[in-house]
C-alpha cells in the first residue's frame, strides 16, 4: 500500500501544503485577534439606545434643576 504520489513531507512546515496551511492559520488567527480585541471593544450604540441615554441625561438635568432652583 505504498502510494508514491503522496509524500508526508508535503505536510511539514517546509513543504508546499504545510506552508500554505501555516500561512492560512496565522492569517485566521490575526483576523480573529482583531475582531475580538479591537473591533468588539468599540462602543457602537443603536439609535434607540442613544435616544434612551439622552432622555436619561435630560431627566437627570431636570431633577438637578429642581433640587437647586435659580432664584
Amino acid at each position: 500500500m505504498n502510494n508514491s504520489s503522496f509524500d508526508i513531507n508535503y505536510l511539514s512546515p517546509t513543504g508546499l501544503i504545510g506552508f500554505w496551511v501555516l500561512l492560512i492559520g496565522i492569517s485566521f488567527t490575526g483576523i480573529m485577534f482583531y475582531f475580538v480585541f479591537f473591533n468588539l471593544n468599540e462602543d457602537d450604540d443603536s439609535y434607540k439606545d442613544r435616544k434612551r441615554k439622552n432622555l436619561e441625561k435630560e431627566t437627570q438635568k431636570q431633577k438637578i434643576a429642581r433640587l437647586y432652583p435659580k432664584g
